[in-house]
């Protein structure tokens, strides 16, 4: 049984889908979408993407190109507690602090992407992703990171044990699930004079092959995912921290 903790250390969690779309799909389509989910998420944002070139001819200086390209829409509820991507590449949807749980906000991807896939007709999914980005924020200045995360930062005892800054990723396979996960820890730059606050961020994501949109499959493997997401999580911390979140 998961332990729900009223206070949630979730700053964002994101349900990601990934497709290949016909050909024909344009911008256009994907900003029709707005009309139909405008009334819950009346802000549009125009989302861009940075491409860069450099080619090598010999001695001769490198020609460099960089391009700026629009690659969907993003559109959020008014308090910005909500977010959707969509994008000619695929469908993301966010939820911020604060949190209530995975039914609501699956359910709401849920509901968004039936949008999406509606209005753009993909091809074949290629990739699913759950991420969970936490703030452990410890009451504290000066403590024992061991007390708060079982694979903690660790300084040579001969050196001075102030420790500044940190940050690790750990990339894990799990073959069983067809799933890879993504770890990452570090200091939030967001500090408070007496608190430290840890970001224990979480990526989880199945590539996939031959997956159709409509596929029962999807809901099956997001399943999945959420479920390694917290074996991570709660395998990340200790005890002491999870009496932070009660």
């Amino acid at each position: 049984m998961i332990e729900i903790f009223p206070k949630a250390p979730i700053t964002e969690a994101v349900v990601d889908i990934r497709v290949q779309l016909p050909g024909d799909v344009s911008l256009g389509d994907l900003e029709n979408l707005h009309t139909l989910i405008k009334e819950k998420y009346p802000d549009r944002k125009t989302r861009h993407r940075w491409e860069a070139r450099i080619e090598l001819k010999g001695l001769e200086q490198p020609l460099k190109a960089q391009q700026l390209q629009v690659e969907g829409y993003v559109f959020s509820t008014l308090d910005g507690k909500q977010v959707v991507q969509y994008r000619l590449d695929g469908f993301t949807f966010s939820r911020l602090r604060p949190y209530s749980r995975w039914e609501d906000v699956y359910g709401e991807a849920t509901r968004l992407w039936e949008v999406y896939k509606t209005g753009t007709m993909p091809l074949v999914v290629n990739r699913l992703a759950v991420r969970y980005i936490n703030s452990v924020e410890i009451p504290s200045k000066s403590f024992d990171y061991d007390d708060y995360l079982t694979a903690a930062p660790r300084i040579p005892r001969e050196l001075p044990q102030l420790l500044q800054h940190f940050f690790t990723r750990l990339m894990i396979r799990f073959p069983e699930q067809g799933a890879t996960a993504v770890v990452m820890q570090t200091l939030s730059e967001k500090q408070d004079p007496i608190k430290t606050a840890i970001l224990l961020d979480i990526d989880v994501f199945s590539d996939v092959t031959g997956l159709l949109p409509g596929d029962a499959r999807i809901g099956e493997i997001f399943a999945t995912l959420r479920d390694i997401k917290n074996e991570i999580f709660f395998n990340s911390i200790t005890e002491k921290t999870r009496g932070l979140f009660r």
